[in-house]
C-alpha cells in the first residue's frame, strides 16, 4: 500500500538555498591627458587605452586649434576640450592659462577629476602607454579603505646595441633602480649616470590612479591633499601595471623638446624637470652647438651597450613589454592613414620645432 499523507498536515517544505552571492562589478576607470602632439600619436594613445578597457578619455588640446579634435568627437567615450583663453578664464579665473605647463596639466586633470563617473581617474602623457600584466580589478583591490591612489611605476624605452629599428614603439624598458644608487652608477658610469634620475634619462616617479572622490588635486605624479605643500594622499605602488614612457618618440622629437625647454631661464628649467634632466638641458644649451652631437647625446643617455643591458637583467631591470598602438589606432580609427616610421613623425612635428632644429643643423655647418 502506497503511503499517504494525513489530510490535516501541511506537505514538507523544501530546504531554502542562500542566494547566489552577486558578483562584484568591475571597477570602472578613466584616462585624463594634455596633450600637444601629432594626430598619429594622439589617436594611438587614444585606441591603446579603450581597448583596454577605459571607460572614458578626456583629452585636454593645448593647441585649442589641434586638427586632432573632429577624428576624437567620432568616438563616443572620449571627450575633446578645447583649451582655449575662454576655457583658462573659466577654470583659472582672471590668471588665465599657466606658463608651466605642469600646472596646466595638473589643472586640467583635477577638472577631468571632478566629472568622471568612473571609480578611477589615470593622468597620464600622450608619450605614456599603460601596460597590464595583472587584471585592473585586482591590483586595485590592494588598495586599503585609506587609500586614495595607486601609484603605477614608470618604466622608459630604450635601445639595445645595433638596434636599427625605426618605428616609433620600438626598443625595450628599463625600470628605475631606487634602493641602490650605486647600482645604478656602476652600470652606466660616471659619464652618463649623472644624466640619469635612478637610473632613468626621464623621470621615475610613475603616475597616479586616483579613486574618485576625494577632495584632492590630480597632479602630474601623485594625487595631493589641498593646502599641503607635499601632502600626497595615502597610496599604494601596482606591481602588475606599469606605465610605458618612449621619452622621445624618435631620437628629433627629444632633441626638439630639450631645445624647447633650453631656451627658458635657469628657474623655470628648475621648476619644471628634475634635477637629472634640468642638468641635460643644461648640458645641450651649454655644451652643443650642433646636431650630430645632440642626437650622440641622446644615444649615450638612452642606448644601452652589451654589458649594461646584461647588468640590467641580472637585476631584473629590463624587460621586453610588448604594446601594438598602431595597430590598436588602426582598429579604431580605420579611415586615417598614418606611418609611425621615425622619418613620417619627424615630419609632423611642426614648424616650431623645425626652426629649433633647424638653428641647430645650421650651426653645425658654421663650425
Amino acid at each position: 500500500m502506497n503511503e499517504t499523507t494525513d489530510q490535516g498536515e501541511e506537505p514538507a517544505e523544501a530546504p531554502q538555498l542562500d542566494p547566489k552571492p552577486q558578483a562584484k562589478p568591475e571597477p570602472t576607470w578613466a584616462v585624463v591627458a594634455t596633450v600637444r602632439e601629432p594626430t598619429e600619436l594622439v589617436l594611438a594613445f587614444v585606441a591603446h587605452h579603450l581597448e583596454l578597457g577605459a571607460r572614458k578619455i578626456f583629452i585636454y588640446l593645448d593647441d585649442p586649434d589641434d586638427p586632432v579634435r573632429p577624428m576624437l568627437k567620432q568616438t563616443g567615450r572620449v571627450k575633446a576640450i578645447r583649451c582655449n583663453d575662454a576655457y583658462w578664464n573659466r577654470v583659472n579665473g582672471e590668471r588665465g592659462r599657466p606658463e608651466n605647463q605642469n600646472a596646466r596639466q595638473a589643472i586640467n586633470a583635477t577638472q577631468a577629476y571632478r566629472q568622471a563617473k568612473v571609480d578611477y581617474l589615470l593622468h597620464l602623457d600622450a608619450d605614456e602607454f599603460l601596460h597590464m600584466a595583472r587584471p585592473f580589478g585586482e591590483e586595485v583591490a590592494r588598495l586599503e579603505e585609506e587609500d586614495v591612489w595607486l601609484r603605477i611605476p614608470a618604466v622608459e624605452r630604450c635601445w639595445l646595441a645595433g638596434d636599427r629599428s625605426e618605428h616609433i614603439f620600438s626598443g625595450v624598458f628599463r625600470h628605475p633602480i631606487k634602493q641602490a644608487p650605486r647600482i645604478a652608477r656602476r652600470i652606466y658610469g660616471d659619464k652618463v649616470a649623472p644624466f640619469l634620475a635612478n637610473g632613468l634619462a626621464g623621470s621615475s616617479h610613475g603616475k597616479p590612479l586616483v579613486r574618485t572622490g576625494h577632495k584632492v588635486q590630480v597632479q602630474v605624479h601623485a594625487a595631493k591633499l589641498p593646502g599641503k605643500n607635499n601632502g600626497w594622499a595615502p597610496h599604494k605602488k601596482a606591481t602588475g601595471l606599469h606605465v610605458l614612457h618612449f621619452d622621445g618618440l624618435t631620437p628629433l622629437h627629444w632633441a626638439a623638446k630639450t631645445l624647447r625647454y633650453a631656451e627658458q631661464g635657469d628657474e623655470a628649467i628648475g621648476n619644471l624637470l628634475h634635477d637629472e634632466r634640468a642638468l641635460q638641458v643644461r648640458h645641450v644649451r651649454d655644451n652643443i652647438t650642433n646636431m650630430p652631437d645632440l642626437l650622440r647625446f641622446f644615444r649615450m643617455i638612452t642606448g644601452l651597450t652589451p654589458d649594461q643591458a646584461r647588468a640590467l637583467t641580472e637585476h631584473g631591470r629590463l624587460s621586453a613589454m610588448k604594446i601594438d598602438p598602431e595597430a590598436a589606432m588602426r582598429r579604431a580609427f580605420p579611415d586615417f592613414d598614418a606611418d609611425f616610421s621615425f622619418r613620417a613623425f619627424d615630419l609632423k612635428l611642426g614648424a616650431e620645432n623645425a626652426k629649433r632644429l633647424m638653428q641647430k643643423i645650421a650651426a653645425n655647418k658654421a663650425a
